[in-house]
């Protein structure tokens, strides 16, 4: 499987963890490249010219802009990134994972059988260093069988803002996963149709067929830089 890890350009951190990532993922035989992600200093919102979906976390940010020191345009880079790799999927028409510069693999690809979105880092994400790391998401117990699973319904990583994706069941993150064309097709059309919202709050049961590997095949860096809240 082709694995594409982003990262952010002339950041010491960043650009030091997505070798590690790199060295990880081709020791395990992945056909893994790095691609210089989106920041504010490079954004091009005529890219995806959408509104923010009404009610979401993103419009939220927005509306406090001169609080937040512009978290809302970092957390549109973040969407962007997703939102181009999509859009990579769709030209490649095959299934490609999208890797963050702090994940690192520890398992070899595989052909998983999934249909739109498959979460590869899935049983470490309630695991320090990550922010899910608190009560109430290192309560629940993780369980899957070899291969692909469905994400349970009672999934407490769910979406809470009063938007039109309230209740769904959303991914732990966007440190690594794959999508299907079929996948990428989705989460374009949900940008264009229903908004922008955050990426780990967009790629949700609304928009995607949730499913994710067990074991998980990609595991976090020791360090969390926490780049999406500011740079």
């Amino acid at each position: 499987m082709k694995a594409e890890i982003i990262y952010v350009k002339g950041h010491e951190g960043s650009e030091v963890q997505s070798l590690q990532a790199l060295a990880s993922f081709e020791m395990f035989g992945w056909d893994v490249e790095r691609i210089e992600g989106v920041t504010p200093n490079t954004l091009q919102e005529s890219d995806f010219p959408y509104p923010d979906t009404t009610g979401s976390r993103l419009s939220d940010f927005k509306s406090q802009i001169s609080q937040n020191n512009n978290k809302y345009y970092i957390k549109k880079s973040c969407l962007f990134n997703n939102l181009k790799f999509a859009q990579r999927v769709l030209e490649a028409d095959e299934p490609m994972a999208f890797i963050e510069h702090d994940a690192l693999a520890i398992e070899p690809p595989d052909t998983w059988d999934f249909t739109e979105f498959l979460s590869l880092s899935y049983e470490h994400a309630f695991k320090a260093p990550q922010a899910l790391n608190k009560s109430p998401y290192t309560e629940y117990k993780l369980r899957g069988v070899p291969g692909t699973n469905p994400f349970p319904v009672d999934y407490p990583v769910q979406y809470y803002h009063p938007s039109l994706y309230k209740g769904a069941r959303q991914t732990p993150g966007t440190a690594a996963y794959a999508l299907t064309p079929a996948g990428a097709e989705r989460l374009l059309e949900a940008a264009k149709i229903n908004g922008l919202e955050q990426s780990d709050y967009i790629i949700n049961s609304h928009n995607l067929d949730m499913q994710f590997v067990w074991p998980s095949p990609v595991k976090y860096n020791d360090e969390n830089l926490n780049l999406s809240h500011g740079l």
